[in-house]
């Protein structure tokens, strides 16, 4: 699995393999980490060096203290990746904006009708796809034009969801 971590103004990414085998940028590295008692207090080795990590979960990442210092850290694994990039193509677009599901799943909620006035970033539609639920929003305000799928059906990866003018 490959992660795109950012703390600052540094952006590395991540690649963990089936093995347990870590590169940080294309680089294989000898690293381990190992909670403790106290779930945000970690033991990290990397490179021979022992440092003592403590994370915490805040609203949109974590909040890492390495050595005393801390870090502001957003984690990105490739399927959020992969959900950031299709609703920023969608936003991008100008005129009618057409809402895709990137992955196979269940469509489990559509909480707008053809005809209403949405806004930027409001939920279009939830699909759960491998027991999650993913929220499609807006990626602009204007109007809902078409809605191509029903609530219980099943979606293909790019199966057009919906469509906004």
């Amino acid at each position: 699995m490959k992660y795109r971590v950012r703390a600052g103004e540094t952006e590395l990414e991540i690649e963990i393999d089936k093995e347990g085998d870590i590169r940080i940028d294309g680089e294989a590295v000898d690293a381990d980490l190992q909670q403790s008692i106290d779930p945000s207090l970690y033991s990290l080795i990397l490179g021979h060096r022992s440092y003592e990590l403590r994370v915490e979960s805040v609203e949109g990442g974590y909040r890492a203290q390495l050595n005393g210092v801390t870090y502001d850290v957003v984690v990105e694994d490739e399927r959020s990746r992969l959900l950031a990039g299709v609703k920023t193509a969608v936003g991008l677009q100008s005129g009618e904006a057409i809402i895709k599901s990137p992955m196979p799943g269940i469509v489990i909620d559509i909480p707008v009708k053809v005809g209403e006035a949405v806004e930027a970033g409001q939920t279009l539609v939830i699909v759960e796809s491998m027991k999650m639920h993913n929220e499609f929003s807006a990626p602009r305000a204007g109007t809902v034009k078409a809605i191509r799928i029903e609530r219980g059906a099943k979606v293909l990866q790019n199966t057009i969801l919906m469509t906004l003018a």
